[in-house]
C-alpha cells in the first residue's frame, strides 16, 4: 500500500495515482466517526493513529479516577439510533475503562478497525497544488497520497513535559496524567505529591489519599470544586432516558458547550454574593 510517488504525476482526476481518498489521523471520537461517515460515501480512508489502539484521549489518559465530566447518554455517538439503544452505560458519569470499551465496541460493530493503521504518527505531510493531492509520510517511512486529510487529534494530544531541572536524573519515580502507565501503580506507604488541581488533579488526588503514606498538592490557583453527583445507573433509567431521547439531543443541539441543559437566561450581577 505504500509508495514514495512524484508529486508533479499525479492527475487529480485519477483515481488510481490515489493510495487512498482521505487520510484521517486520530482514532478517538472524532477518528471513528470521521471514519464512519467517509466510508459511507463510499470513500477509502486510512486512518493512523499513534497508540496502539482506538480512544484516542481515553487511551492515553489511565490515571485513578480518569472519567467523564458530561453525562454518559450524550458523551456518545449520535449517528446509529441502533447503538444508542443498545449500549447502557452503567453511570451518570463513566469511567476511562468503561469509555473505552463503548469506543472499541463501536470500532467492532461497524468493521472500522480494518481502516485503521495504529503505533503510527504522521510526520509530515505536503500538498501539491498541481495535482490537488496531499503526500503523507508516517514515521516509518510509508509515503501515501491522498485527496483529503483531516486531522482528529484533539487540542490536547501532545502531552506538555514539565520543564523542571533534572528531571531525568530524579530518584523517585514520576507520572503523568496524558501518559499513564497501562499497569495500575500502586503509592501504598508512598509520599506523593501531585502538581496542579484541574479536572485531572482533582480525580487524581482522591484515589492516590487512599492509598499514599503522605499526599501534598502543589495548586496555582484555587479551583472551584462541587459534588459531582454521579450515580449508576439502571434499567428504569435507560428507559426514561431512550424514550427521552429527541428532547435531550434537541437541547444539546442548542446548547454552547453541547451538554443537555436550557440556558440559564442571567448573569452574575442578577444575582447577591
Amino acid at each position: 500500500m505504500s509508495k514514495n510517488l512524484n508529486a508533479q504525476t499525479a492527475d487529480p482526476a485519477d483515481a488510481a495515482a490515489l493510495d487512498f481518498d482521505a487520510i484521517v489521523v486520530g482514532a478517538g471520537f472524532a477518528g471513528i466517526r470521521t471514519l464512519y461517515e467517509l466510508r459511507e460515501l463510499g470513500l477509502r480512508v486510512r486512518v493512523v493513529e499513534s497508540g496502539s489502539d482506538v480512544g484516542g484521549t481515553w487511551f492515553w489518559n489511565r490515571y485513578p479516577g480518569a472519567r467523564t465530566d458530561s453525562e454518559s447518554w450524550v458523551y456518545a455517538f449520535r449517528f446509529s439510533t441502533e447503538v444508542l439503544n443498545e449500549w447502557s452505560w452503567s453511570e451518570r458519569y463513566p469511567t476511562q475503562p468503561e469509555v473505552h470499551r463503548y469506543l472499541s465496541y463501536v470500532t467492532e460493530k461497524f468493521d472500522l478497525r480494518k481502516d485503521m493503521q495504529f503505533n503510527t504518527q504522521l510526520v509530515a505531510a505536503t500538498f501539491d497544488e498541481d495535482s490537488e493531492t496531499w503526500l503523507a509520510t508516517t514515521d516509518a517511512g510509508e509515503t501515501y497520497r491522498t485527496r483529503f486529510l483531516l486531522t482528529g487529534l484533539g487540542h490536547q494530544s501532545h502531552p506538555y513535559r514539565p520543564p523542571f531541572p533534572n528531571l531525568d536524573s530524579f530518584q523517585g519515580k514520576w507520572y503523568q496524567s496524558a501518559r499513564w502507565p497501562h499497569e495500575p501503580v500502586d503509592f501504598t506507604g508512598k509520599r506523593v505529591a501531585v502538581i496542579g488541581t484541574g479536572a485531572s488533579g482533582v480525580q487524581i488526588i482522591p484515589l492516590v489519599a487512599q492509598q499514599a503514606e503522605h499526599v501534598i498538592v502543589f495548586q496555582r490557583t484555587p479551583n472551584w470544586v462541587i459534588p459531582s453527583g454521579n450515580h449508576s445507573l439502571g434499567e428504569e433509567d435507560w428507559t426514561e432516558i431512550r424514550s427521552n431521547y429527541d428532547a435531550i439531543w434537541e437541547k444539546v443541539f442548542n446548547q454552547p458547550y453541547a451538554l443537555p441543559f436550557n440556558a440559564a437566561n442571567r448573569k452574575p450581577s442578577d444575582v447577591t454574593p
